[in-house]
Parts: C-alpha cells; structure tokens; sequence
C-alpha cells in the first residue's frame, strides 16, 4: 500500500507481493477435463454397448461430477506446485 496517498491495512501491517498465480494452467486443467468428459461421453453411447438405465445417470451425473473433482484435482496441484516454489 502507498503511505504517502494515505492508503493503509486495517492494521497498518506490510504487506509484500508474491508471485502471480497461475490462473491460466487452471483454466487449461480445467477445460481438459471438460474434453475429456465429452469424449468419454461419445465413446460410452457409441462403442461401450451399456444399456441406456446405465448411460442416461452417468452422462447426467457422472461425468458433471468427474469433470468438477478432476479439475479440482489439477487446480490443488497447481496450487501446490506455485505454492512449493516460493520456499
């Protein structure tokens, strides 16, 4: 914060700026996962051969779920790979 405009913490403490996060590698991990899921998605309708009682559930809750903890997953990785970086 600038001292000199005025600007400070709510308890005047220094703060320090670290490394920009990389949102972007997030982002790509998480549109992975998203083709993924779609291609996961036309080989179970097309080529698995599983009944349709079985296909409609996973399609419509399945792979939604997959798709959430897979990129989940990549962005706590990234989170600790950025974070053991600045040690």
């Amino acid at each position: 914060m600038d001292d000199e405009n005025g600007a400070k913490t709510l308890i005047n403490r220094q703060e320090t700026h670290g490394r920009k996060f990389p949102g972007l590698i997030e982002k790509l991990g998480f549109t992975l996962s998203i083709v993924l899921a779609i291609l996961i998605g036309q080989w179970m309708w097309s080529e698995s051969g599983w009944s349709t009682l079985v296909l409609w559930p996973v399609t419509v809750c399945g792979l939604p779920l997959g798709v959430l903890l897979l990129g989940e997953m990549l962005g706590r990785i990234t989170q600790k790979v950025h974070v053991s970086g600045e040690n």
